[in-house]
């Protein structure tokens, strides 16, 4: 069967949507990452990439291409991040080739029309079992992240908030002060997906989400937003914060403090948490290791593929700030 590559029509959407329930196995998940992804998107966001079809002009093969904002050095760049390559069961193991599976042509026909339309970049945060695919092509920067943890319920009290600092619920993520919040954080990481107004409300959108603040003179200078993962991890997101230090320290602390209340209020039921866990860049590592954290035993992989050839600036993974949700 000759298979055929485009980028996706609005015209698409009933194929796909077959496609999400027919050939993977996440049930109502599909019509749940639909609405969110596709419905639900703001105006900046929305679902593209590409499709293969088939001689009849049916979608056989999709790969999702979700916009992003990623700010490198300053400079605020127009980014995709890819998911959800899914193809049909009858064309998923026709070549022992990795590089003539129709999910890399899929890949490799978006790509194509992102560069020529002046889109900046690609990034990933893939389950590790694709980086060994992704390291055969030379064009692509791999580098990885690792998992930092504390267990749960806590042995020992925490230490109370530092004089001028107060820890608040962030429930309004329209706030200005978030803002403003982000103008003094994208200065710490040189590359990072932006996290304001435009995009935090939608990137924090699905069920689940607590994030915490921090106050200083009534000005909003660090959140950090977590939530359940499976059944016995609080993982630790979005840590945006104006400094590296002391107040990443309390807004870290901030955090912990709502995880260690969900695990005792967990605690002797079916589905205890054990830990928080938290991606952890270079820069963090100080004020995680401060406060008990330790090494876990995952890393998160990170993948670039820079597409603008304008984009001079380094966008090495070792730079950026990813968070877990990234």
């Amino acid at each position: 069967m000759k298979l055929h590559y485009r980028l996706v029509r609005n015209d698409d959407l009933p194929g796909i949507q077959r496609l999400w329930q027919e050939e993977t196995n996440w049930g109502a998940l599909a019509e749940e990452l639909w609405q969110r992804l596709v419905v639900d998107a703001p105006e900046w966001g929305g679902i593209s990439g590409a499709v293969a079809t088939d001689e009849s002009g049916a979608v056989v093969g999709q790969f999702a291409f979700v916009p992003s904002l990623v700010s490198v050095d300053g400079r605020e760049v127009r980014a995709f991040r890819p998911g959800a390559p899914i193809v049909s069961r009858s064309l998923r193991f026709r070549s022992a080739n990795p590089f003539s599976h129709p999910a890399v042509a899929m890949y490799n026909y978006a790509v194509k029309a992102l560069r020529a339309r002046g889109d900046g970049l690609i990034y990933m945060v893939p389950d590790p079992r694709w980086l060994r695919l992704f390291k055969m092509f030379p064009f692509l920067r791999c580098g990885s992240f690792p998992l930092w943890k504390l267990s749960l319920p806590l042995e020992r009290p925490l230490p109370p908030p530092v004089e001028g600092y107060s820890a608040v619920q962030v429930t309004a993520l329209d706030d200005c002060r978030i803002d403003r919040l982000w103008e003094q954080a994208r200065r710490l990481h040189p590359c990072l997906v932006v996290r304001d107004t435009r995009t935090l409300p939608w990137k924090l959108g699905e069920p689940g989400y607590e994030v915490a603040g921090v106050e200083r003179g009534g000005e909003l200078v660090g959140l950090a937003a977590a939530r359940r993962r499976g059944d016995r991890q609080w993982l630790l997101c979005d840590v945006v914060t104006t400094d590296a230090g002391e107040t990443m320290r309390e807004t870290v602390l901030a955090a912990v403090r709502i995880a260690h209340e969900r695990a005792l209020a967990a605690a002797g039921t079916a589905k205890p948490i054990h830990k928080i866990a938290v991606l952890a860049t270079p820069l963090m590592e100080p004020v995680l290791r401060g406060l008990g954290f330790v090494r876990d035993a995952y890393d998160f992989p990170l993948v670039i593929h820079v597409l603008d050839p304008s984009l001079k600036h380094d966008v090495s993974p070792a730079r950026w700030y990813v968070s877990a949700n990234d």
